[in-house]
């Protein structure tokens, strides 16, 4: 057979069937599509992708549920309000200006809040640390040099930290906490739970 004729043979007859080898392949894919056996293996297929799409999902899932419950409550930073910085499951507002110990409780209670209260070492050494130079105004008082320390609320100070000196009012300065009469001038700072935090308790 001659190359022409050989060529001839590859073109499509009139019928429209394919003759020589290509002719032969083309029958051969096609009765693979046609053959009872290809609709279950691409059910197979299906299937596979389906189960694989769901392990990626639940284990997506799975590693953000354990990255929230290993964050601990002190690196939630608080939900505050302008100026103020959280700090664990509270907001602190630093004056930038001086006053009395009466007059700075009363301007932190028209922000909805009480000159600040620490409960933990956490809290002081952050308070300490963020203060800077100045002495600020804390919550802390006592009636006399017999009666105990209590906050604003009058919850009973825990001596977390000692007191230094003989009057009734408490401030915070770079030794730690000393005491002062009620009308000296210092700065003051505010504290209050975080919004986060009364948000989780009362969801309604």
């Amino acid at each position: 057979m001659s190359a022409a004729e050989s060529s001839v043979g590859m073109l499509p007859t009139k019928d429209g069937l394919w003759e020589g080898e290509m002719g032969k392949e083309f029958q051969d894919k096609c009765l693979r599509i046609a053959s009872p056996e290809s609709p279950v293996k691409l059910y197979c297929c299906y299937v596979v992708i389906m189960v694989l799409t769901v392990a990626v999902v639940a284990l997506s899932v799975a590693l953000s549920v354990r990255k929230t419950e290993q964050v601990p409550m002190e690196t939630i930073y608080a939900v505050c309000p302008r100026y103020w910085i959280g700090f664990g499951s509270k907001c602190f507002y630093f004056s930038e200006y001086t006053s009395n110990w009466t007059f700075s409780q009363n301007s932190c209670i028209a922000l909805e809040a009480q000159l600040a209260r620490f409960d933990n070492m956490e809290e002081l050494s952050f308070l300490r640390r963020y203060k800077g130079t100045f002495d600020y105004w804390i919550g802390l008082h006592r009636e006399s040099l017999e009666d105990p320390w209590t906050w604003t609320d009058s919850t009973k100070y825990n001596n977390l930290l000692a007191i230094r000196g003989e009057e009734e009012y408490a401030y915070l300065n770079n030794n730690g906490i000393s005491s002062a009469r009620i009308y000296a001038d210092r700065r003051w700072i505010c504290s209050k739970p975080n919004s986060y935090i009364l948000q989780c308790q009362n969801p309604f």
